[in-house]
């Protein structure tokens, strides 16, 4: 059993249970932090359609906020939840350009962290 989330009708990540359930949860905490909404909305228990234009702005947020601050843990906790959004949004079409260096090389990790994420 696992989760999926759709972009416009097609399937863009169809995690684990467990794995679906920690990214949806942390992204919500997160939003709420960032007082922005996810643009996830839940069809069923495990299965989440995902507006591309609600998500990229909470994915750029998500980009501002880990590179911005130079607190350590607090990149750590938000790196999985960027990376995963990157990653969907890539899927469904959408780019979000890195700006800079360090958000090059943050990029560069995509390909190799999107073949971990089953579709």
């Amino acid at each position: 059993m696992g989760y999926i989330f759709d972009i416009d009708d097609e399937t863009v990540w169809s995690p684990s249970l467990l794995v679906g359930q920690l990214y949806v949860n942390l992204a919500e905490a997160i939003a709420r932090t960032l007082e922005l909404p996810t643009g996830l909305e839940a069809v069923a228990e495990d299965m989440y359609d995902i507006d591309p234009a609600v998500f990229s702005e909470f994915t750029s947020a998500l980009v501002v906020s880990y590179f911005s601050t130079r607190h350590v843990v607090a990149q750590e906790m938000l790196r999985g939840v960027l990376l995963t959004s990157l990653v969907i949004l890539q899927r469904g079409g959408v780019e979000i350009a890195p700006d800079g260096e360090e958000q090059t090389s943050f990029w560069s990790s995509l390909p190799e962290f999107a073949q971990r994420m089953p579709t």
